[in-house]
């Protein structure tokens, strides 16, 4: 290999080529900084992050997962394409390009098949149908366009199955999605200290944006792990990336998450209590390990709450108290109104919904004049509201049955290997599919918003993982009547 490097122009000891290099080099810091020193890392990290994917499939669906998650709206909003494409689509189709040329000149055409083909393919199908319907009900083209972006992100799915296999999920993308949710903890946590003043310890200032969705995702996936397979990469690394991590999803100080990573843990610990042996079942195990876990993050929240003079515990304390009065809180009255109307609208078209791209007049307080008024939304915070409204019962139907078959091959998966780093991985998918259906009630991220990228993308982890085990098995995807495994844990 060296000998043809020195038989060629690129030569090590070509100075001209050393030069360029160092050219380029200059240029890319320096140029930049002619538009402005703010974003002035912007450039130079695209065009590191394009030569990085350039080609390759894989690479770019590691990219589009952990830029994705850690860049903020505001940058993303600056980072819009030609033709009106957000940067996520950008990339999103620049692997789709990477993928036909792929299995045109080298795979035959050949594609990869699982056993969560046909659901995810249903819902597609349904969601382009809701289009047609959005076209017929007159709604505007401009607004069909943004609303049925997010839903078709699920394509993804098909990407990642065909294009990764078991190795690649869980030593790449799963450490990619940890890693890029530990970047979010970070700015969460700076944008809370730089937004209170230290000296004031009765200030609070709530830290809220659609990347917090990563944060329970992530601590459930850390407990899966520190369960089933600490050894991989030890507990103290766990611990590292646990605690900024919780400390992050505390600040946010969302009621729906709080509730969603609770039940996520909860399943956690169940699926571990249940598939021990009968004999060193002790129901008192899982329930101090459900208290311990809760009580190291408070502990966490309770020790930086002490060396910033922040009131984190009482902010906390305050917004949960909704939870038995809904009454204190005028945005929850809103939303609640906002619950009422979408239903209603729903009556109107139960079977296939008003399709994509219609809106509602919803009651919204507004902060800065201290009232309520109304306002035109697209969208609804509710994933099953959305769903009806959007796409009715058959829609409902669609993302439901794409969804169960997910969890129940994850499950099963679970269930049957002895492998410990599958175990963790289809423990943390399997509670984090629970967690996110009572998030559901509340959220919709799911299928509105940039993160239906990244439940696509897991979903397709999920099945390339678990046809590897299959496999590794000798038996089917659609074997159902595998027996459970003892957890050696």
């Amino acid at each position: 290999m060296i000998s043809n490097l020195e038989m060629g122009w690129i030569r090590p000891d070509n100075r001209r080529l050393l030069i360029g290099i160092a050219v380029l080099q200059v240029l890319l810091i320096a140029l930049p900084g002619l538009w402005g020193t703010r974003m002035i890392w912007l450039p130079t990290g695209l065009l590191i992050a394009t030569s990085f994917v350039l080609f390759s499939v894989q690479r770019t669906l590691l990219v589009l997962l952990l830029l994705n998650i850690i860049l903020p709206s505001e940058v993303l909003k600056m980072l819009i394409l030609p033709g009106g494409f957000r940067f996520q689509e950008g990339l999103f189709l620049a692997a789709l390009l990477f993928a036909i040329i792929d299995l045109v000149y080298r795979r035959n055409l050949k594609l990869q098949s699982s056993a969560a083909d046909l659901p995810v393919l249903f819902f597609l199908l349904i969601t382009a149908l809701s289009v047609l319907i959005g076209f017929w009900q007159g709604n505007l083209t401009s607004v069909i366009l943004r609303d049925a972006r997010f839903p078709f992100y699920y394509v993804v799915f098909f990407l990642v199955v065909n294009f990764a296999n078991r190795e690649e999920a869980l030593e790449r993308f799963l450490p990619v999605l940890v890693l890029a949710t530990l970047g979010v903890g970070f700015e969460y946590i700076l944008e809370f200290l730089g937004a209170i003043d230290l000296s004031v310890g009765s200030r609070f200032v709530r830290v809220a944006r659609l990347q917090g969705i990563a944060l329970p995702l992530v601590l459930i996936f850390l407990v899966n792990q520190f369960i089933h397979d600490p050894q991989r990469y030890g507990r103290w690394v766990l611990l590292a990336l646990f605690i900024p991590i919780s400390l992050a999803f505390v600040l946010t100080v969302g009621r729906g998450m709080w509730v969603s990573f609770g039940i996520g843990l909860i399943a956690t610990v169940g699926l571990w209590h249940l598939n021990r042996p009968a004999e060193e079942r002790k129901v008192w195990q899982a329930v101090l390990l459900i208290f311990g876990l809760v009580a190291a993050i408070a502990v966490i929240v309770l020790l930086f709450q002490r060396v910033t003079g922040s009131a984190v515990g009482a902010h906390a304390l305050e917004r949960s108290r909704t939870f038995v009065d809904v009454a204190r809180d005028v945005h929850v009255v809103g939303r609640i109104s906002s619950y009422l109307v979408t239903f209603n609208q729903f009556l109107e078209h139960p079977l296939l919904g008003s399709g994509q791209g219609a809106t509602l007049f919803f009651f919204g307080f507004n902060e800065e004049f201290n009232r309520f008024e109304i306002n035109e939304a697209w969208t609804v915070d509710s994933l099953y509201l959305a769903l009806l409204w959007k796409t009715g019962l058959v829609g409902l139907i669609a993302f439901g049955w794409m969804v169960l078959r997910v969890l129940r091959i994850a499950y099963r998966t679970y269930r049957s290997t002895d492998d410990p780093q599958v175990r963790a991985f289809m423990g943390g998918t399997t509670a984090m599919i629970v967690g996110m259906a009572s998030l559901g009630l509340s959220d919709a991220s799911m299928i509105s918003g940039r993160f239906t990228m990244v439940f696509g993308t897991l979903f397709g982890m999920i099945a390339v993982v678990a046809k590897s085990e299959d496999r590794e098995m000798g038996s089917g995807a659609s074997n159902e009547d595998l027996k459970p495994v003892v957890n050696p844990s």
